[in-house]
């Protein structure tokens, strides 16, 4: 059990990163880095995209649509819930980053956190590049 949760600790290292560095890519100005907004609007569509057809594969086992990353899954898997189990598809990296800081957020909030991301992203890409 204690390298299943080592692997859960992992992924979800895993998916820090990722999201750091997504989220920071919104630092980096466009005079340093030209291709920056590109990189990150195709970035941005892959994270929301797979998050829609993940979510679209496992509604057999949660009888409900939720964006969920593909690293939520296993990472939730190996801490003993089952895919049908809401705390795997009801659970996010945003809601349990901020839980870790004692701060409670609802799974609406990390969507909203994407679709800003999302729609910030696409204003960029199509007005600023």
């Amino acid at each position: 059990m204690k390298a299943r949760l080592l692997l859960a600790n992992l992924l979800f290292g895993i998916h820090f990163i990722i999201v750091v560095v997504w989220l920071s890519l919104f630092l980096v100005p466009y005079s340093i880095w030209h291709d920056r907004i590109t990189i990150h609007f195709y970035l941005t569509v892959a994270i929301v995209t797979h998050q829609f057809l993940w979510g679209l594969a496992i509604m057999p086992w949660t009888h409900k649509f939720r964006m969920v990353c593909i690293l939520t899954t296993p990472m939730q898997l190996l801490r003993g819930q089952k895919i049908s189990d809401p705390k795997n598809y009801d659970h996010s990296f945003f809601q349990e980053f901020f839980g870790k800081q004692g701060i409670k957020i609802p799974h609406k909030a990390s969507t909203l956190i994407t679709f800003f991301a999302l729609t910030l992203v696409t204003l960029q890409y199509l007005f600023l590049r």
